[in-house]
Parts: C-alpha cells; structure tokens; sequence
C-alpha cells in the first residue's frame, strides 16, 4: 500500500505525544498540544470555540452541507424498532419454565438439554410467541442429527431468558461445531413476494421518499427488500472493475425498509429509514415486497460457552486442514441472527467452562446477518479458540442494516467488530470496548456505507477502513470497504501493536468521504493520508480528520445520542412526502428543513409544491413560491406547535446535455445469459441505454425518450433490429450505441459474447410452465429453468425449496440436475411430487449428489408417479447449509404406467 509521506510536523506531533505521556509527565497536556499540532497538518482540523464539528453545527438538519459538500447520516434510526420504542421488560414468570413439566431439561449440565429447550420454544411458537425461561444452572446443548445449530428461533414474538449472566449458563459439549451455530433466529432469506417495483428516477442524496415506476400492490407497514445490480458502471465508479469483476451482474441485497406511506397517483413510496447511497436507475434499483420478518425476538440473562477444541492445529489456514482444531472449529457462531428485524440480545456473557484452558468459545461471536434493527445491549464476547482465515474469531460481525451494538465488550478477538457487504450499512456502535485483538476491528469488505462508531474505547486495538487488496481471487477482492462512515469521539487507552509506534489509533481511506471527528485518550493518532490501496480505485479527497486529540471538548459527546434527541422530540412535526411538480424531490427526509431545488434551463413556469405530514392529526399549510427563483414554506402544525420547511428554487445556468452514454443486457426480458455481456446463439435479446446528463443526472433513455441507434460489425454472427440483437453462431461482435440530444453526440461500442447453446441431458423432457421457491439471495428461482450455465438459484438454509410447476400432469420418473460448485461438494435433498400442488408425496429422501469432476449434469431416478409440481427441497452441502442449483430438468417417463 503506497501512503504519500506524512510531513514532518505530523511526525514531530507524534513523537512529542509520546515524550509527553513517559511516566510522570501529564496526559491531558499532551493531547491538548498535539490537538494543537495535528490541527496544522493536511486534512487536519480543530473544532470551533464551541466545541462543535463544522458537519453539526448547533442549528443541524439532516441533510445539511459544509461547502465542500461533506455531511453527516443521520444515523439515529438504528436499533430496535428504530429507538422509538424500549425494549421490553420481559417477566419470566409469565414464561414456559424449562426444567418442569412437560420438559423436564437439565439443569446441572451433565444431559442434553436441547431437545426439551427447543420444545418450550417450538410450543412458544406454536402459541404465537412467549418466555422460554432457563432459572439458574447450567444446561448443556449440542447440535442435534442434521441440524447446523443446537437452538433455533424460529417464529416472532419469542424470548430466550435465562436468570442472569453467571446464573444461567448455556455450554455447547460438540468440540466440532464446524458452520454451526449454538443459537440461531431465523433460518433462511428475506422472503420475497411477486409485488415488485423499480425506481423510475435516480436519487443522489440520502432519501426516504422514493420515486417509483409503480407503487401499486404496496401497502403502508408492509416490509421490502431494495436490491440493485453491480452494473460495469457501478464498478467502474469505484474503480473495482477489474478487482470486482468476478461480482459483475450479481443482484446484491442493500436495504431493509418499511412503508410508511404510499402515494400511487405520483408514484411514490415513503419508508422509514433514508437511503445510505446514491440510487442510479442504471444499476437496476428493484424494490420488492417481502413476508413480514421475524421480529421481537428477544435473547437475554445468560452466559454461553463452548466446550475447548482437544485437537491441534489453530493455524491460519488449519480451517482447510481436516483433523484440525481449526477445521472443526471454523465459522462456529454463538449466535446467529438471520434476517430478522425489531429484536435484540441484551445482558450475555461468554464464560469459560471448566476444563477449557482460556478459552470460551470456539470461533465466531454474535453475528447479525441480514437484519434491520435489532439491538445488542450490555454483552461481553470474549476469547475464541479459532482466529485463522476464513472469517474466524471475529466477536461481532455486521452484515445488515441500521443495528446496534451498545454498551458492550470484545476481548481477545481477531477482529473485535466488523462490517462486511453492501447490506452492512446505518449502523452504530456506540460506547463499546475492545481489548488486545489480533487484527484491528474494521470495515472488512464490499462498500458497507455510511456507519457509525460513537464513543469507543480502544485498548490493544484500532479502527481501519482501508480499500483492501485481499480476497479469493485477483477478480473477488475485499476493495473499498466504506463510505460516509463516521468515528466519533474514539478513545484510545493502548494502540493495537502494529500500531504502536506511531500511535494510530484510527485509519481511514474511505470511498468519496470519510469522517474522523474527535480522539482522546493516552493515544490519539489518526491516519487519513493514504492512497493507492488499489491502483484502479481513486478514494480522494483524503478524509477528514477533525478534533484530534481534542474529544473531550466535542460537542456533543455523542452524536447518536444527541441525533435521537433531536429526531424524537420533532418527528410528529415531519413530512411523508414533498413533491415539486408531482415529483419527489430528491433528499427528502422527515425532518430535513431546507431544500435547494433547481429547475430545468429556460424554465419559465412557477413550481407547485405538495406536501404530506406524517402525523395524522397534524395540520399542513403550504406557501407557494412567487416565482421560478422564489421560496416554497411548507408549516405542519400540532398541538399548538409549528414546524417550517423552505424549498429555495433556482433555474439551471445551462441546458441538461448529455455528457456520456453506456448500454447493457436488459434482462427485465428473456434471452441474455447471466454474466457479463452474452447470449447463447439462436436467442434473442433486448438492449437498454443509460446517458450521463451533464449535471451528473443518470437516466433511462428509452423512458425518457431519447433515441439511441445501434449497430452491429458482423452480421453474419448476429443482426440488430431497434433495440433487439439476434444472435446467429458462435463469435465476437461488437455493437454501437449512438444518441443525439441538443446538437451533442454520444456514442459507446460494446463486445458481446455469442455462445455455444447449452446441451440439457438426453431422453424425453417435461415442459415446466412455472417455478418459484421458497427464498433465494438474488439469484432467483428462474435461474435454474434458463438453460443458462452462469446462473443459479440459491437458497441458505435447511428445507428451502425450488418448486416447478409441470405445464399438465404427466408421469415422470426422473430428474436431471446441475448443481453450482458440484465437483466441489456433496449436496443434500428431498424430492417430493404432487398432482394438486396441496398434497405431496415424497419420491426421494437424502438424495445425495456425487461430486463428479468436472461438474456435470447428475439424473436422480425414482418409481414412475402422475404428476404436476416438483419440489426440490434442499438440505444444505457437506460444507454449509446453502442450496445452490445452475439448472434443473424434469423427465418424462415413457410407455404407460
């Protein structure tokens, strides 16, 4: 990693705190003066006279700029139920007491207590929710035959409850617990409906008022999922197309939301939390409505262990190496929370078992993976055995939205806390404490944007958000790992090792904007020069770095707390929606006061504004704008309190021209291939264009009706009608985009692939009319009927299921199935048949796969049966619990039966 060279004064400052803080001489001094000294290096800045960041100003709103556009999230959404309501106060008394009748668990820790546990929460479920509560002992637990998770939460409403940390204890006695959790709510995707919209209007500011191309089937409470595809372009902004370019086309899950409002005269749909990223319409912003989540489980008043690992080998890479320590130790979880929303784990401990030489559990701590809201309170993660590669011995992992981790401790980690993929974004962890971690708690990879470390005391560890040059493969690197990330107030009390000599106790080199407001502490140093991390990848300007070594003075303290406040005492005076024109206007935050809103050049017409309140009962007054350059006020007025809104107009300077032009797959239609820019030969396929307006706008032009003209080089490898390529043989051609607006020229010339057709297996097929599934992760159940090798359906979990619907009933007899990564492992199903798609019989039970190298296609026979639907119900791979199949086929048996 290249770092361009720090100047001197910087290291002068450093080695003066140093001298500063030998025994005998005074902290507070030294911090003080190399507050004073930083404050003079680049990108270096002191808070103003009254302590406050120049991003949060004492009259801040979200949404409010410095003039170098820099600004702060609101950031105070995260947590359960968005830190608008406490968590409950759960009575144990009113729960199912594990160690009486019906079950009998045992509470001294020498017999399994999983199966009566798991009763009490099965009959909490059955009940619609309740207490299972675990009074004072210790209750042994271990995964059961098949299962990858000794306890499951499987339904909303249910509370975990023991009688407190280091009274009630849960200890895991499986030494190998590899990809295996001891508890785990949920088991299995977002489930998405047929309900699906996408964005009509790119939206370049954070947002909760979405433009959308219909906002019919969408209801106020219902939950979506907002997914978006990693388009050439999407990568080539963050200069991971090459580093990316194994993840180009992968529909990639982004934000958990929740309606608030709908407006399907204008198309808008408001949710409840701002968007974390700019929205291009480009990269295919999908929102779908999904099944209510799991939610208001709750997890609390216990300590938790693994039994040690007897055998050797905690290397590395020993997670590869079978018979190892390390391999049965790898991605052991304490508990997993997988896609659930409005729940929390509070007052949890690790604890270490007799027996166990230090440690008190195996690898991983808690993990919130894919999840919205959910809080974690007072809990202690402590000493993994296993802290090698492959994502081990991490305490507390991010991989979801708008969580929070609070007053809670990591000791002996290898990263104490992290942030991994596009989905890990809006969360806080405010007044957390890490202790003498391996590697540095960091944002680890794949853009998690826009989080938020409060208040952390740092002690043996340190804060990185580096773009990162690791990963399976040159074309699969971590890369940028965040942006518009926050570090507020960080105390440093000892830098982790690898820091040491320069006392850094925070690194930034964030995508686009980054913030580092307010050190304190023995050690205060903060690096945000760096560069050339990635060469392809342009991370300026540096971030920026505010308040070194002067957080005792930062106002507020905490800037999550001081958010909430502010958040809370005026949300009654918010808006749903603002409209200029009948168009949401792009930024619009409940609470955001002031708006500049430019119009188009040459415009002429006085702007209109509509405005909507989220209270009910409140009361909305409106004062146009006197003109094109004249000032909207929007008054929502309750209990006898007002609130004001400004939208100030402006009429561009010049006209909109198109300044770059680029052209992709619209795979909205059949025809393409997955990945990449191909197509099999004798498919046809259409074509869509995306233009770069030169105010930064990105928009469709086929909605906007701007013509673009293709052609084609070769045409005897494939002609071009419009918009719609035919694909004749095998070969590369390229193909032209051209667009004139205004008297500017855009052009752009693409390669396209043309394929060999995939061969399916012989004899007689089935014809599927239809097939859907139970879950999938973006790689939907289509996939797996396209005769397309590049893509696949997956589904995480045990018992989700690939349903195809047959065009009439018929007798089959057998099934043909390519599984993704087949030559690499075993996988596990269940195939059951039905005529009515009601009742079904099971054809195949642990059905296993062969591993056959290469891949190829496997057929699964079974007895001649009449039927419709076939279902796929997968059981997990050798290795993890995901199903994932590339293509599927159905036989039809011959002869009668």
């Amino acid at each position: 990693m290249k770092k361009k060279i720090v100047i001197l004064l910087m290291a002068c400052c450093l080695t003066f705190g140093t001298w500063l803080n030998e025994p005998g001489r005074g902290q507070a001094s030294a911090a003080e003066e190399a507050a004073d000294m930083m404050s003079s290096a680049p990108g270096s800045l002191s808070l103003g006279t009254d302590g406050r960041s120049r991003l949060y100003p004492d009259d801040w709103y979200p949404g409010f700029r410095d003039e170098e556009g820099r600004f702060l999230h609101d950031f105070s959404y995260a947590g359960y139920h968005r830190g608008e309501a406490p968590i409950p106060q759960v009575d144990p008394s009113t729960g199912m007491d594990v160690t009486k009748a019906p079950y009998h668990a045992d509470r001294t820790g020498s017999r399994d207590a999983t199966a009566a546990i798991q009763q009490a929460i099965h009959d909490a479920a059955a009940q619609g929710g309740g207490v299972v509560y675990l009074p004072e002992g210790t209750y042994q637990v271990n995964p059961p035959t098949g299962k990858d998770y000794a306890l499951n939460i499987p339904a909303s409403h249910i509370v975990l409850k023991g009688a407190g940390m280091n009274k009630t204890f849960i200890y895991n006695a499986t030494e190998n617990m590899k990809g295996k959790d001891i508890i785990r709510v949920g088991n299995g995707d977002w489930k998405k409906t047929n309900v699906t919209t996408q964005l009509r209007k790119s939206v370049s500011e954070p947002t909760v008022l979405l433009p959308v191309e219909d906002a019919g089937g969408f209801a106020v409470g219902d939950y979506v999922l907002i997914t978006f595809d990693t388009t050439q372009e999407f990568l080539a902004e963050l200069g991971m197309h090459n580093k990316w370019a194994s993840r180009l086309g992968r529909v990639e899950q982004l934000f958990y939301r929740q309606i608030v409002a709908v407006d399907a005269k204008n198309r808008t749909i408001t949710v409840d939390i701002p968007t974390r990223y700019p929205l291009k319409v480009r990269d295919h912003i999908t929102i779908t409505k999904t099944e209510a989540p799991i939610k208001e489980v709750g997890i609390e008043d216990f300590s938790i262990a693994n039994i040690q690992n007897s055998k050797s080998g905690l290397g590395e890479d020993d997670f590869k190496v079978e018979g190892t320590a390390g391999y049965e130790s790898d991605n052991a979880k304490v508990i997993n929370v997988i896609a659930a929303a409005d729940s929390w784990i509070r007052n949890i401990s690790t604890y270490k078992p007799a027996g166990n030489s230090t440690y008190h559990i195996l690898s991983k701590g808690i993990v919130l993976d894919r999840t919205k809201n959910v809080t974690v309170d007072q809990v202690t993660m402590e000493y993994p055995q296993y802290r090698g590669a492959n994502g081990n011995g991490y305490l507390y992992q991010f991989i979801g939205n708008d969580n929070l981790i609070a007053n809670s401790h990591a000791v002996g980690a290898r990263h104490s806390y992290t942030f991994a993929n596009f989905s890990a974004n809006g969360n806080v962890m405010h007044n957390v404490y890490s202790e003498n971690s391996s590697l540095l708690t960091d944002f680890h990879m794949y853009l998690s944007m826009a989080n938020l470390i409060d208040n952390m005391t740092l002690n043996g560890d340190g804060i990185s958000a580096i773009t990162r040059d690791y990963g399976s493969s040159e074309t699969n690197r971590h890369g940028v790992v965040t942006t518009e990330s926050v570090f507020w107030n960080t105390t440093g009390q000892a830098a982790h090792p690898s820091k040491s000599a320069n006392g850094i106790i925070v690194e930034s080199e964030q995508f686009g904007h980054g913030y580092v407001i307010g050190t304190k502490g023995a050690v205060t140093g903060v690096n945000v020069q760096i560069t050339g991390s990635i060469a392809d990848t342009d991370t300026r300007p540096f971030d920026m770095a505010e308040g070194i070594g002067q957080g005792e003075r930062l106002t507020p303290q905490s800037l999550f707390a001081d958010q909430i406040d502010r958040r809370e005492s005026k949300l009654d005076w918010g808006l749903s929606s603002l409209l200029v024109n009948g168009e949401a206007i792009d930024g619009m935050q409940f609470l955001r006061t002031s708006y500049t809103y430019t119009l188009p050049y040459g415009s002429t017409l006085t702007p209109t504004i509509r405005a909507a309140a989220m209270a009910s009962d409140a009361e909305i007054s409106i004062t146009q704008p006197s003109g094109t350059s004249g000032t909207g006020i929007i008054r929502v007025t309750k209990d006898g309190i007002s609130q004001e809104y400004r939208v100030n107009f402006r009429v561009a300077e010049n006209p909109a021209l198109p300044k770059s032009l680029s052209f992709e797959p619209d795979r909205s239609a059949s025809g393409w291939r997955a990945v990449g820019n191909a197509i099999s030969a004798g498919s046809s396929g259409q074509l869509k264009a995306y233009i770069t307006m030169n105010s930064g706008e990105v928009v469709h032009a086929g909605q906007e009706g701007m013509p673009v003209h293709y052609t084609v080089d070769h045409k005897q490898l494939g002609t071009i009608r419009g918009n719609i390529f035919t694909a004749k043989k095998p070969g590369i051609v390229n193909i032209t985009a051209e667009s004139k607006l205004g008297g500017v020229t855009v052009k752009k010339t693409e390669a396209f692939e043309i394929k060999e057709a995939m061969q399916g297996p012989e004899g007689k097929l089935a014809e599927i009319a239809a097939v859907t599934a139970s879950a999938d992760d973006g790689n939907v159940p289509a996939n797996a009927v396209d005769r397309d090798p590049d893509s696949r359906w997956s589904a995480e979990g045990r018992g989700q299921y690939l349903l195809l619907e047959l065009d009439r009933e018929q007798w089959v007899n057998q099934v043909s199935i390519l599984f993704y990564n087949g030559n690499q492992r075993v996988n596990y199903f269940d195939l059951e048949v039905s005529g009515d798609g009601v009742h079904y019989e099971k054809v195949l039970e642990r059905a296993a796969s062969h591993k056959y190298h290469p891949n190829r296609i496997e057929t699964f026979e079974f007895a001649p049966v009449k039927a419709k639907f076939i279902k796929y119900a997968g059981q997990g791979n050798e290795l993890n619990g995901w199903n994932s199949i590339l293509e599927f086929w159905v036989h039809a048996a011959n002869g009668k039966h």
